[in-house]
C-alpha cells in the first residue's frame, strides 16, 4: 500500500507542518488540536489544508471540512476545533466496514495481480458495473444522505455515491494496491449546458499520468456494456467539458486510452464501415468506437447505424438498433438487436 500525498507537497513549509499536526489530531478524533502562534494562520489557510488532507487521505471521511473553527488564548496560541460528521464509536464501525470491503474487493477483483493498467481497469469497471450515482445526494433537506454520498461510505457501505465519494473510493482501492492516484477537483459541464462542482481521478500508470472520470462513465454505462468515454484521457480531452482547480500533473499521452489501445479510433468512413461489416458478419452486435479528424460523431452514428442495419436486414434478420453518442468525446455506441 502506498501513501500518495500529492496535495501535501503543493503546500508551503508552514502549511505542511500544520497539515501533519492536524492529520494526527484528526486520526485521534481530537476536539481541540493546538497548532502554533496565530501569526499568518487564517480560516482560508485551514480550509485549504483540510481539503489537502481529505483529498490525500480519503479515509479521513468523517471531517466536516466546510466548518472552520479556531480558538486562541491570551498568549496568542491557536488551536483548530474540527467538526466531525460521526462519533468515535460510529467511525470505528465504519472503519471496520470499509477495511473489510476493501480487503474483500482486493480478493474478488484480484487487484494484487496483473499490471498497473489491469488494476486501474478492474477498479474502473467495478465502479461502472456496481456503483450507482446517488441523485438524492444533493438534497440538502437530507443532510445524512448528502454526507454519505460525498464520501467513501456511500461507495463501500451503500453502493451509491456522488462524484466526490466515487473519486475518493477509487483512490482508496488503487493506493491499496500500490497504484498512484489523485482526486482532482474542478467543474464539469453537461451537454445541456449545466455546470457544477465535480471530482474525478488522475491515475499514474507506469509513470504515465492520465485522467479517469469513473462517475461520468457510470452515467454512460449500460447493463453489460461498460463505458470508457472518460477512461485514461488527456488534458485536452477532459477539458472539453471539465475544468481543473489548482495544479495537477500534465496528462498528454493517449498510451493507455481504451479506444487507442484497442484500435477503435477511426478517421475515415471507409475504415469504419469495414470494421462494422466485418463485425456483423462475425456475429458482433455492439460497436463502440471513437471518431477523429473531420468526422462528426453526431452524423457518423446515424450513418453507421443505417449501414449496419442494412447488412443485418440482408441476412434476413431485424436491423433495429440503439444509439449513444458523446459529441464532446467523439465516441459512439451502436447496439443492434
Amino acid at each position: 500500500m502506498i501513501v500518495d500525498r500529492y496535495y501535501y507537497n503543493q503546500l508551503n513549509k508552514k502549511e505542511q507542518e500544520i497539515y501533519k499536526i492536524l492529520y494526527k489530531g484528526l486520526q485521534e478524533h481530537k476536539d481541540l488540536i493546538p497548532v502554533q502562534k496565530s501569526d499568518g494562520v487564517s480560516e482560508e489557510m485551514v480550509y485549504r489544508i483540510f481539503c489537502a488532507i481529505t483529498d490525500d487521505n480519503p479515509l479521513i471521511y468523517y471531517l466536516n471540512q466546510s466548518v472552520i473553527s479556531m480558538a486562541q488564548d491570551a498568549f496568542g496560541n491557536i488551536a483548530i476545533c474540527p467538526k466531525y460528521f460521526f462519533t468515535e464509536d460510529k467511525i470505528r464501525q465504519y472503519n471496520k466496514k470499509i477495511q473489510d470491503t476493501v480487503n474483500k474487493l482486493a480478493v474478488q477483483l484480484k487487484l494484487t495481480e496483473g499490471s498497473e493498467l489491469e488494476k486501474v481497469q478492474k477498479v474502473h469497471d467495478y465502479m461502472c458495473s456496481t456503483i450507482a450515482y446517488d441523485f438524492d445526494g444533493a438534497d440538502k433537506s437530507d443532510p445524512a444522505q448528502v454526507i454519505m454520498s460525498h464520501n467513501i461510505i456511500g461507495v463501500f457501505a451503500h453502493h451509491r455515491a456522488q462524484c466526490e465519494g466515487i473519486a475518493k473510493a477509487v483512490k482508496v482501492l488503487l493506493n491499496a494496491v500500490d497504484v498512484r492516484c489523485l482526486v482532482v477537483s474542478g467543474r464539469a459541464t453537461t451537454d445541456e449546458g449545466r455546470t457544477s462542482d465535480h471530482a474525478w481521478n488522475l491515475v499514474n500508470i507506469d509513470g504515465t499520468p492520465t485522467h479517469m472520470d469513473a462517475t461520468w462513465d457510470i452515467g454512460a454505462s449500460e447493463k453489460g456494456a461498460i463505458a470508457y468515454d472518460y477512461y485514461n484521457v488527456t488534458d485536452a480531452q477532459i477539458m472539453r467539458n471539465h475544468t481543473i482547480d489548482g495544479k495537477v500533473p500534465e496528462c498528454s499521452s493517449e498510451k493507455y486510452n481504451y479506444f487507442r489501445m484497442n484500435r477503435l479510433v477511426f478517421k475515415s468512413r471507409l475504415a469504419l464501415k469495414a470494421y462494422i461489416e466485418k463485425g456483423i458478419k462475425a456475429g458482433v452486435r455492439m460497436f463502440y468506437f471513437r471518431v477523429d479528424g473531420s468526422l462528426k460523431p453526431q452524423e457518423i452514428i446515424g450513418e453507421m447505424a443505417e449501414f449496419g442495419g442494412q447488412i443485418i436486414l440482408d441476412q434476413g434478420q431485424q436491423g433495429r438498433c440503439s444509439q449513444i453518442v458523446n459529441v464532446k468525446m467523439k465516441t459512439c455506441r451502436i447496439t443492434f438487436y
